[in-house]
């Protein structure tokens, strides 16, 4: 067994051989609409990577060494976390993403930085899923997923509170998105449950309160909350408990 100090060496390196690995320019064209050359530079980079660190920090204090955690949506943001929870916590990390350029981008870099280093590290999964085929997660990361403006245009204005203002994506189909924004949620209540962990963003913790309150369950949320790397969201730590 590995000691935790060659651990938090290799996770330190694993990280630094994909910031080396991963084309920076081709996964910037997902977050710009126009010229995205520089958007992932230096600073960006650095800035992502200290936001991810202390989430990763969190989770430690968290989380049990060696169980299962499911993260829906992740991507540049959540690499800290999710190699942390993999290599120093030595847990399993099942990713599911939405295929697209930057997962493609990713699953390359994380596939040959993989080959170099020796171990598996956790590879997006882009097909269809459902909870009770993951066997049981203790913890659940979706932040940021249910307000994206391109999948969820119209449930991003209501979260973010931006109807009817200059911030407003505008359009979108309101009962739709809610419909598919549940189903999200509660195929990953029926992969986690009582006692689970549950990281999400400030926004989206009505929608878990809602879904976890049919399940019979009740989400007690963290007082404090680290801010995301990228997109800049709070992120809040919560745990499920059965309702009295």
């Amino acid at each position: 067994m590995s000691s935790p100090d060659k651990n938090i060496e290799h996770f330190g390196a694993t990280l630094a051989a994909l910031d080396q690995e991963v084309n920076w320019d081709l996964v910037a064209t997902v977050y710009c609409d126009g010229d995205s050359e520089g958007f992932f530079d230096d600073e960006r980079r650095n800035a992502v990577l200290d936001a991810g660190l202390k989430v990763a920090s969190d989770l430690g204090e968290a989380l049990e060494p060696g169980g299962r955690s499911l993260y829906v949506g992740a991507a540049v943001a959540e690499l800290a976390p999710m190699l942390f929870e993999a290599i120093v916590l030595g847990r399993r990390v099942v990713w599911k993403a939405l295929p697209s350029v930057e997962m493609e981008e990713l699953t390359r870099a994380l596939r040959a930085v993989s080959v170099e280093g020796r171990s598996a590290l956790p590879i997006p999964k882009t097909e269809p899923w459902l909870g009770r085929e993951l066997g049981r997660c203790d913890h659940v990361w979706m932040t940021s997923v249910l307000t994206d403006p391109d999948a969820f245009p119209a449930l991003h204005d209501a979260l973010y509170q931006r109807q009817g203002t200059p911030e407003a994506v505008g359009g979108g189909h309101p009962k739709e998105e809610r419909r598919r924004a549940r189903e999200l949620v509660d195929e990953a209540l029926v992969a986690s449950g009582e006692g689970a962990v549950i990281s999400t963003s400030d926004e989206e913790v009505q929608v878990w309160e809602a879904a976890a309150e049919d399940f019979g369950l009740t989400l007690e949320v963290a007082p404090t909350g680290r801010m995301s790397g990228v997109v800049g969201d709070v992120i809040r730590r919560g745990r499920l408990r059965r309702r009295a």
